[in-house]
C-alpha cells in the first residue's frame, strides 16, 4: 500500500479526448465538481476523426499544490481500491492512472482502461527506486 506521507508530486498532467458526440462543456464542468479541476486549466486541440468527425483533445497541467490536492481526493474517492494504485507507479514514482470519463460525469470516480481520462502526476524526486514509493 502507497504510505500517503511519501507521496508528493511536483506537477500533474490531464489528457482527455472529447468525441464528437460528447459534450466538452459538461466534462469539463464534472471534472470540476467532483475533483475541482479548474476548466481554465485545460488548452484545447481540434483534429479530426476517421469518419470526418470532430475530436477534441484536452490537455491540462496542474501546479505541485494542485497536483497533490488532485491526488488527494482521487485517492478519497477511490478508497476501497486504494492498494490498486501501487501498480500505477513506474520505476521513477510517476503515477499514471485512467479515470472512467462517463462514470466522472455521473459524480462517481473509478480506474478504467477505455473511455478515460488521463492522468500522470509526476513524482518531485526524478530517480530512485520504485521500492522507495511502495511498501
Amino acid at each position: 500500500m502507497i504510505q500517503n506521507e511519501n507521496v508528493n508530486f511536483s506537477a500533474a498532467e490531464i489528457k482527455i479526448i472529447v468525441h464528437a458526440t460528447e459534450e466538452k462543456d459538461s466534462i469539463l464542468e464534472h471534472l470540476n465538481s467532483t475533483l475541482n479541476v479548474p476548466r481554465d486549466t485545460f488548452s484545447i486541440v481540434k483534429t479530426e476523426g476517421h469518419w470526418g468527425n470532430e475530436i477534441l483533445l484536452l490537455t491540462g497541467i496542474l501546479s505541485k499544490n494542485e497536483a497533490n490536492s488532485l491526488y488527494r481526493k482521487v485517492e478519497a474517492s477511490l478508497l476501497e481500491n486504494y492498494e490498486e494504485l501501487s501498480n500505477f507507479y513506474d520505476e521513477k514514482g510517476n503515477l499514471y492512472i485512467r479515470l472512467d470519463k462517463q462514470r466522472l460525469c455521473r459524480g462517481k470516480v473509478s480506474i478504467s482502461e477505455s473511455d478515460s481520462i488521463r492522468i500522470r502526476f509526476r513524482n518531485v524526486m526524478t530517480y530512485g527506486s520504485r521500492k522507495s514509493f511502495i511498501e
